[in-house]
């Protein structure tokens, strides 16, 4: 006895409804990804966080402007966090109060914030402290 052969739908003789159906599994799936790495973002920030600060899109955008601010400075958030977690809490916390967030974000494309940062920055004082430590 052969096994029987997979017959095509003949409401669907090219396959495309399967394939949509496989496209949407897909897209539901990347949808699920994203909320979980949200979620995660969000869950690791406020532990690392000296005090509960609602995270809207933009608070954890002005999180992540201070890491690419501190690494145009050549230094690095990520081994300063491991090494004194408190200093990167209190730079996150200033940053998230922050007014000039476009001027950052223009100075660091531009590539002048190594030098403009202390005319706007209100962690300036802290970052030097990190830069001549």
């Amino acid at each position: 006895m052969s096994a029987p052969v997979d017959k095509p739908d003949p409401f669907d003789p090219f396959g495309i409804v399967a394939s949509m159906r496989e496209w949407c599994c897909l897209l539901k799936a990347s949808q699920e990804l994203r909320t979980i790495d949200e979620e995660m973002m969000e869950t690791m920030l406020e532990a690392s966080a000296s005090r509960r600060v609602p995270l809207t899109g933009e608070a954890v955008g002005k999180v992540h402007e201070i890491a690419a601010l501190m690494r145009s400075l050549h230094l690095d958030p990520e081994a300063i966090r491991l090494r004194d977690p408190a200093v990167m809490r209190d730079l996150e916390a200033a940053c998230q109060h922050c007014t000039e967030r476009s001027r950052c974000a223009r100075d660091r494309w531009n590539g002048t914030a190594a030098v403009t940062y202390p005319e706007f920055c209100p962690n300036a004082v802290r970052l030097d402290r990190l830069r001549h430590a």
